[in-house]
């Protein structure tokens, strides 16, 4: 007769091996190597996103952590931007510039609400986006400023802040139908600059101020009335931020007196407010967006610098490792206007100035971590261009006017060789493609533009003319291939932000960088595209540059994208939106070198149980 663990089995499993997809919590044994396994439980932590494109405070926002917005701030503007969960593009701006105000809704159907564009000027506008641009509403009824809020485009409570500059709390309440505010119940606090969550009828506000000190209470809305909960939040604060529900919400970040911003985080789960992993950096007033498995703060304000970057929360029982840039092995020598080939790991950075006017035939070869000694080019010089691989690659051409030619040659991965030259003359242009299929366009030229419009195709042979770019410019960026083909930023009669497609005939515009600049280097495809460096006018690294700015192309849409940790600027580039690196410049040491790796996510480790 069968026992019962034949009919029933085992209640934990016995196994020769892990399993290759366990589930969260799930425990078995494993009898290879004599463990009791658990796999591990999901937990909450932040991590770092891009940055916004412009740094402020006390803005608002709404959302999701793949479709988030941010709008307002300080110092009172309109300013708003869309996050697509790697990184943030511009979109349309309020018609009313305000700081502390309200927010509720998504990223294609988002309400902004009340707010102050500086005292005495406290509004009540109301504004509704439609994922392109804002639209005036009916006025809330009371203009305030610090309001909390929650809900949905067309059902939004809103509740508390304060008129004037005495920051006298509010207990008001007012609901938003979509067309029109009506009153609501009261608050039995009046505060202002309270974190919230949730939603119409079931609307959760906690902390806030009124005007001193910072407060721990928190109030449960139904959709009539509020009601005091036991819950208090164990660190009292105001200008805080949260996201979820009445049952599962999020606090975080604000300030407590006297002035300090906190890093604090607590999650509530409908009863009992409970400590969990803090904000990697202290700020207040930041632009929110989620829920308690997957949300984004971004922004922040005073008593620090008004902030762009933007953390991510993610509870999961998956490890996720945020793309970053990273140290990389040091270039030999200090050199800037070089080019460069290949992939991160194997990488090729030739030529340049070291510095100008003395330049180089140096030839290195970069494996991801060190430098090596590659062969040297037949003729050194600097604003060199190619494309290729590290062991099949071309470069092109040189300037300024004192090293201008159109000399090309050809790398086997051992030394260098002279082929047929540019039609034209130029240096300091853009390059995309392989040894046998590559482009040159725009670039330097003598004379007045300086800037040369003219695009040449490479066949492994010789050069023939392409189609010509619609902006002429030099000092740009460039990638892809022959056929696929993209060109961004760079210097025509001044500073550009235009980007342009090159479909193996002809240049179409497309959606400009997100900041005119110059000195831009780009790396990727047409459709996956990683831009870094570059500056505005100005000394180099002086006011105005973008010395660590980085941007990434969807084909489509360019969005921020984690800074680099140091400034560069006329340096090489080689690789992919995933695994790429920067290195030399003008800016720095003129050595520094960074490596960039994309988001990861992976399963989180299974353990073993003491059963002793």
């Amino acid at each position: 007769m069968a026992g019962y663990n034949e009919l029933k089995g085992l209640r934990v499993k016995y196994l020769s091996a892990d399993p290759a997809n366990p589930e969260n919590g799930q425990v078995w044994y494993n009898s290879t190597t004599g463990n009791l396994r658990v796999q591990g439980i999901g937990v909450g932590a932040w991590s770092s996103g891009s940055p916004l494109n412009t740094g402020r405070g006390y803005l608002s926002g709404c959302g999701t952590q793949n479709a988030g917005l941010a709008f307002g701030g300080n110092p009172p503007t309109g300013a708003t931007e869309e996050y697509n969960g790697s990184g943030w593009v511009i979109g349309g701006p309020l018609n009313t510039a305000r700081r502390q105000l309200g927010g509720s809704g998504t990223q294609t159907t988002a309400l902004a609400f009340g707010g102050t564009s500086g005292y005495p000027l406290v509004r009540a506008q109301t504004e509704e986006y439609d994922g392109t641009s804002w639209t005036e509403q009916n006025d809330l009824s009371q203009a305030r400023y610090g309001i909390g809020g929650a809900g949905i485009q067309t059902a939004t409570v809103a509740w508390g802040g304060s008129t004037t500059p005495a920051d006298t709390g509010q207990t008001s309440t007012e609901e938003y139908d979509g067309t029109s505010w009506t009153a609501g119940g009261a608050l039995n606090t009046g505060r202002y600059a309270t974190g919230s969550a949730g939603t119409l009828t079931a609307a959760l506000a906690f902390g806030g101020r009124d005007p001193t000190p910072a407060r721990t209470a928190t109030e449960e809305y139904n959709g009539t009335a509020w009601t005091t909960v036991p819950a208090t939040l164990n660190s009292a604060r105001f200008s805080l931020k949260g996201f979820g529900t009445t049952s599962d919400a999020l606090a975080f970040g604000g300030e407590a007196p006297p002035g300090a911003a906190v890093v604090d985080t607590e999650r509530y789960n409908g009863s009992t407010w409970t400590t969990d992993s803090s904000l990697a950096t202290i700020k207040k007033g930041m632009a929110p967006g989620g829920n308690t498995s997957a949300g984004f703060a971004a922004g922040g304000g005073p008593p620090a610098p008004s902030l762009v970057g933007t953390e991510e929360w993610n509870f999961s029982t998956t490890t996720i490792t945020p793309a970053a840039w990273s140290s990389g092995g040091n270039y030999p020598t200090a050199t800037d206007d070089v080019g460069s080939a290949g992939t991160r790991t194997a990488g090729l950075i030739y030529g340049g100035q070291t510095p100008a006017p003395a330049t180089t035939a140096a030839t290195n070869e970069y494996d991801g971590s060190t430098f090596s000694s590659g062969g040297n080019l037949v003729l050194g010089r600097g604003f060199i261009r190619g494309f290729g691989l590290q062991t099949a690659a071309i470069g092109f051409g040189a300037a300024p006017a004192a090293q201008l030619t159109a000399n090309t040659e050809s790398y086997d991965g051992t030394s260098w060789t002279e082929v047929n030259n540019l039609s034209t003359a130029r240096g300091d242009g853009g390059g995309a493609g392989i040894q046998t299929a590559g482009l040159g366009f725009g670039g330097y030229v003598p004379g007045s533009p300086s800037s040369t419009n003219v695009t040449e195709e490479w066949d492994g042979t010789s050069w023939t003319a392409g189609g010509n770019m619609n902006t002429g410019r030099r000092a740009l960026g460039g990638c892809g291939t022959q056929t696929a083909g993209l060109a961004a930023a760079g210097f025509s009669t001044t500073f550009t932000s235009d980007v342009e497609e090159y479909n193996g005939t002809s240049w179409t515009e497309v959606n400009n960088t997100p900041i005119a600049r110059n000195a831009f280097r780009l790396v990727g495809t047409q459709t996956a595209a990683l831009g870094a460096g570059g500056y505005l006018p100005g000394p180099a690294g002086g006011p105005g540059n973008l010395p660590t700015n980085s941007i990434t192309y969807d084909g489509t849409t360019w969005s921020t994208n984690p800074s680099l940790a140091t400034g560069n600027t006329r340096g090489g580039a080689a690789g992919a939106t995933t695994s790429s690196f920067v290195t030399a410049g003008q800016l720095g040491s003129g050595i520094t070198t960074e490596n960039f790796d994309g988001e990861t996510v992976s399963p989180s480790p299974a353990s073993n149980i003491d059963v002793s």
